[in-house]
């Protein structure tokens, strides 16, 4: 069974290759990843099969309602942050079917909560809002411009 463990510096490249081959257009570069994992290490994991990385997720405190721009450096993350912003969340070929995303979800509730921010948010994109919606995050108004027309921006409780 794949496992997720604590993403390093070392894995921004094969985070930036498996984001371009899973998400397309929303594929960042690894020097953004390697940014946020330096940002947000509590926040920032990879997928692990047979030594593969086969899903990451990147995440970091932020502002609700107003997500980082696509393919833009954050410089830092808010001191006055009310949320914990999941950037990217993938799970490719032999990590899927192993309900990698619910094993992940308390990693990131717990990364919440020690930094007091007690609401999860995430823009959903390509009709993934039915899957995150299972995973009891809601659509909320605002937050999703210029992530694209099927674009819906969704919280959740931490």
């Amino acid at each position: 069974m794949a496992e997720w463990r604590r993403a390093t510096a070392a894995d921004a490249s094969a985070v930036a290759r498996l984001a371009r081959a899973e998400l397309g257009e929303y594929g960042e570069a690894a020097g953004l990843y390697a940014e946020r994992i330096a940002l947000a290490p509590e926040g920032c994991h990879v997928l692990v099969a047979d030594d593969a990385v086969v899903g990451h997720c990147i995440s970091h405190p932020w502002r609700r309602f107003a997500p980082p721009a696509m393919h833009a450096l954050l410089g830092s993350v808010p001191t006055n942050a009310d949320c914990w912003y999941l950037h990217d969340v993938v799970v490719a070929g032999e990590g899927r079917g192993q309900r990698a995303v619910e094993r992940l979800l308390p990693l990131l509730i717990e990364a919440a909560r020690a930094k007091c921010i007690e609401t999860l948010a995430l823009i959903a994109v390509g009709g993934a809002d039915g899957y995150w919606s299972r995973l009891g995050f809601r659509p909320v108004a605002g937050g999703a411009e210029g992530f694209g027309p099927d674009a819906v921006y969704m919280e959740r409780p931490a």
